[in-house]
C-alpha cells in the first residue's frame, strides 16, 4: 500500500506539515517589512527542505514541489540573490498556508489553490530578479547533426532540465576558469600542428614537433578528465537529500508493529546525480519497510533466540570508482529458504523434491519476481511486488541488486549504481560488424572462447558450472561473418550468461543518450553514445537481451533483410542496431555507389535511405533503384529534407517517408514490418 493511502501515517504527515507550514508562514509575515534576519532565513530554508524531503518520501509530489520552491526562495533570500519585499512575503506566506490542505488532495497534482499559490510565488520571485526553476524542457536551439544524428538520438537534456540543482558559485567559477584555460591550450596545440606541418621536409624537426604535440594532447586529456569530474561534482546532491526522514520512518514502522529497532545511517554524505537519487528513493524506502515489518523479530522472539530485544536496521553508503553502493541490512530472522522453496513448488515454479541446495540462485531470482512473497500482505508492504520494484529501479539506473540472507542471522540487500546518470562505464565489443556497449558493472569476466564455441548453443563451463552461452549477433538479430573471438560473461537476474562476440575493444566512459522515439521500442536497448570519429555505440542491457534470446524461438524462416543507406557512419550503426534488435537482418551502405553494388548482388525485402547523400539525393537514388526493376519497399528518412524533397521522394517511388525527429515510438520498425508484409502478400497495404 502506498504511504499516501495509510490513514494513520497521513494524519502524522498532516500534523508535521501543519507545524512546519505555520513556521514558514509566520516567518514570511515577519519579513514583510523587507528586513530579514539571516538566521531566520536559514531556518526557513531548512523548513522548506524538510517539507520537500518528507513529502517525497511519503509520495506527495505536489507538496514536495511546493516545498522545493520554498526551499529555493529562502535560500536565495539568505544568500542575497533575492530581495525581500511585501509582495514576495505575501506570496511566501500564501504558499506555506496552502500546504496543510494539500495533504487531503491528489498527491500528484494537489489542489488548485496550491497550484495557484506556486504560480504567485514564481511571479514574485521573477519580479525580484530570481528565475527559480524553469520547469522541464530542453534549452532553445536545435542540436546539430553531430550531437543527435539528425534526431535519431534523444536529447540528454530531456531529463536533466527537469530538476533545478543549486551549485556552489565558487566551484562554478573555478570550472569556467578551467574551460578558459583549456581554450588557451587548444590554441597552443593548433600552433604546434602548424609548426609540424611547416617542418614536414625536415624529419628531425617533424619528429620533435610530433613529440610536443603528443605531450600537449596528453596534458589536455588529463585536464579534460579533471574538468569532467568537477562538472559532475558540481551538479551532484548528497544522499542525505533522500535519507533525511528515514529515521522517523523506521521509528514509526517499529512502533506500529510493536518492535524495538535501532536505526544506523552511515555514509549519507556521499553524492550522486539528482536523477540517481530520485531513482533510489522508493527502493530504499521499500527495503526499510521490509526490514522492519518482515526482517526483524518481536522483542520476545529475539530474547528466546538469544538475541538482544532491540533489533538493528542499518543503511550504509559508500562510493568507489564512480559507483554508489547502498547496503540495507538487518539482524533479524533472515529469509526462510525452505518457505521460499515450498512456495515456488506450490506455484509450479520448481519441481517437487528439488535439491536442498536447490538452485539457491533460482530462489534468489524468485524473490525479485513480481507478486512472489512468503509473507502476509500488510498496509505498508502490499502484495509482494516490493523487491521486484527494487530490482527494476536498479536496472533502470543501469545498476545491480544482490540479496544475501542466512536463517537466524539477518538479511543484507546491496544496490550498486553509477553515481552519474549521464556518464556510463561500458565494455565495448564488436559483433556483426558493429560496435556495442555492455555496462561494465554487469560484466563478470572476459575469456577466449573454447574450441567449438561457434555452434548455435555451445556448451561452455565457467567456474565449474555450465554457462548459458549465445552468439551476441544472433541475440541482436544480425549475422556475424566471423568466428567468435571473445566470450563476455555477464551478470543477469537469472544468473551468469555468456555472449560470443567478434572482438573485445576495451573499456570506456561514455556519455549515454537515449534513442529518439523513431528508433525506440526494444527494451533491451538502453541508448547509444557517440565515440568520436563518427562511431556510435549502441548500449544494451545484457539481462534483457539474454531473456529475449531465451524466450524468442529461432525464426521458422529467414528474417526480413533490409539495406540501410546513410553517409553518416553513426546513423548507420544506430539504425542498423535498432532494426536488428527489432527482428531484421541488416546490411549497411555508406553511399549510393555502395548501395547499388549491394542491390546488384543481394535481394532485399526493404530499403531504407537517407535523403541527403553524397553524389545524388535520395529521390534520384530511388528513381535509379526503380529503373533497375527492384520493387522492394523503399522508406526515406531525413532530418534536413523539406516538404518539397518529401514530395519528390514519394513521386520517385518511395513507399514512406520519415523525419528523423518523428516522435512516434518505434514507428520506423513498425512501418518496415507493415510494408514487407504487404509486399509479400501477408496483409493488405
Amino acid at each position: 500500500m502506498p504511504f499516501t493511502d495509510d490513514a494513520e501515517l497521513r494524519v502524522m504527515f498532516r500534523a508535521e506539515v501543519a507545524e512546519r507550514a505555520g513556521r514558514l508562514a509566520a516567518g514570511a509575515s515577519a519579513c514583510a517589512t523587507g528586513e530579514v534576519d539571516p538566521a531566520l532565513a536559514n531556518d526557513l530554508y531548512r523548513e522548506g527542505h524538510t517539507v520537500k524531503g518528507t513529502a517525497r518520501m511519503m509520495g506527495f509530489t505536489a507538496i514536495a514541489d511546493a516545498g522545493k520552491l520554498l526551499e529555493e526562495a529562502w535560500k536565495g533570500i539568505h544568500d542575497g540573490e533575492v530581495t525581500m519585499n511585501p509582495a514576495l512575503a505575501e506570496a511566501l506566506e500564501g504558499l506555506a498556508a496552502g500546504l496543510p490542505g494539500a495533504v487531503d488532495a491528489d498527491p500528484d497534482i494537489g489542489p488548485p489553490t496550491l497550484s495557484e499559490a506556486v504560480r504567485v510565488l514564481r511571479r514574485a520571485l521573477n519580479h525580484g530578479g530570481y528565475q527559480g526553476d524553469p520547469g522541464p524542457g530542453p534549452p532553445s536551439g536545435a542540436p546539430g547533426e553531430h550531437a543527435d544524428l539528425g534526431g535519431l538520438l534523444g536529447s540528454i537534456d530531456a531529463w536533466a532540465f527537469g530538476e533545478n540543482v543549486r551549485v556552489d558559485a565558487a566551484g562554478l567559477f573555478r570550472l569556467i576558469n578551467e574551460v578558459c584555460s583549456l581554450r588557451v591550450d587548444a590554441g597552443a596545440l593548433a600552433g604546434l600542428v602548424d609548426e609540424v606541418t611547416a617542418s614536414l621536409g625536415d624529419p628531425e624537426a617533424t619528429a620533435s614537433g610530433l613529440a610536443r604535440v603528443s605531450a600537449s594532447v596528453a596534458t589536455a586529456e588529463k585536464a579534460l578528465e579533471d574538468l569532467q569530474a568537477k562538472a559532475l561534482d558540481l551538479v551532484a546532491s548528497p544522499l542525505s537529500d533522500i535519507t533525511g526522514t528515514h529515521r522517523q520512518l523506521v521509528r514509526y514502522l517499529a512502533r506500529k508493529v510493536g518492535k524495538e529497532v535501532r536505526f544506523e545511517l552511515v555514509g549519507d554524505h556521499y553524492a550522486a546525480d539528482r536523477l540517481v537519487l530520485d531513482g533510489l528513493t522508493d527502493p530504499l524506502r521499500q527495503l526499510l519497510v521490509n526490514a522492519v515489518e518482515h526482517g526483524v523479530e518481536l522483542p520476545a522472539e529475539r530474547v528466546a533466540a538469544g538475541k538482544a530485544p532491540t533489533a538493528t536496521v542499518s543503511l550504509r553508503a559508500s562510493v568507489e570508482q564512480a559507483r554508489l553502493r547502498v547496503v540495507v541490512e538487518d539482524d533479524g530472522r533472515g529469509v526462510d529458504w525452505d518457505a521460499v522453496r515450498a512456495g515456488a513448488i506450490r506455484r509450479g515454479l520448481l519441481p517437487p523434491f528439488h535439491g536442498d541446495q536447490g538452485d539457491r540462485a533460482h530462489l534468489h531470482a524468485l524473490l525479485f519476481s513480481p507478486g512472489f512473497t512468503t509473507a502476509e500482505a500488510s498496509e505498508t508492504t502490499g502484495d509482494g511486488s516490493g523487491l521486484a520494484k527494487v530490482a527494476a529501479a536498479a536496472k533502470s539506473l543501469r545498476g545491480s541488486v544482490v540479496l544475501e540472507s542466512e536463517p537466524g542471522l539477518g538479511t543484507r540487500v546491496t544496490i550498486i549504481v553509477p553515481t552519474s546518470r549521464s556518464l556510463q562505464a561500458v565494455v565495448l565489443v564488436r559483433a556483426a560488424g558493429q560496435i556495442w556497449g555492455l555496462p561494465e558493472i554487469a560484466v563478470l569476466d572476459t575469456l577466449n572462447p573454447p574450441a567449438g564455441a561457434d555452434g548455435e548453443r555451445p556448451e561452455v563451463s565457467w567456474h565449474g558450472a555450465p554457462l548459458p552461452t549465445v552468439s551476441f549477433a544472433d541475440a541482436v538479430g544480425l549475422t556475424s561473418k566471423e568466428p567468435p573471438g571473445r566470450l563476455i560473461v555477464t551478470s543477469t537476474p537469472a544468473g551468469p550468461v555468456g555472449f560470443l562476440v567478434d572482438e573485445e575493444i576495451g573499456r570506456r566512459q561514455v556519455a549515454a543518450r537515449e534513442l529518439g522515439p523513431l528508433l525506440d521500442g526494444a527494451p533491451h536497448v538502453t541508448g547509444a553514445a557517440l565515440l568520436g570519429g563518427g562511431d556510435v555505440v549502441v548500449l544494451v542491457d545484457p539481462g534483457r537481451l539474454a531473456e529475449r534470446s531465451r524466450l524468442i524461438p529461432a525464426p521458422a524462416g529467414p528474417r526480413p533483410r533490409v539495406l540501410v543507406v546513410d553517409d553518416s557512419r553513426g546513423a548507420r550503426q544506430v539504425v542498423g542496431g535498432a532494426l536488428g534488435l527489432a527482428g531484421f537482418e541488416v546490411d549497411l551502405a555508406g553511399s549510393p555507389t555502395e548501395a547499388l553494388s549491394a542491390l546488384a548482388g543481394q535481394r532485399y525485402d526493404a530499403i531504407l535511405l537517407d535523403y541527403v547523400l553524397p553524389t545524388m539525393d535520395g529521390a534520384t537514388l530511388v528513381r535509379k533503384v526503380r529503373e533497375l526493376g527492384i520493387i522492394a519497399p523503399v522508406v526515406m528518412m531525413s532530418g534536413q529534407a523539406t516538404d518539397q524533397d518529401r514530395e519528390r521522394a514519394l513521386a520517385a517511388g518511395a513507399d514512406d517517408y520519415f523525419d528523423k525527429n518523428d516522435l512516434r515510438r518505434g514507428a520506423l520498425a513498425d512501418a518496415l514490418l507493415r510494408l514487407v508484409a504487404a509486399h509479400s502478400g501477408g496483409v493488405p497495404r
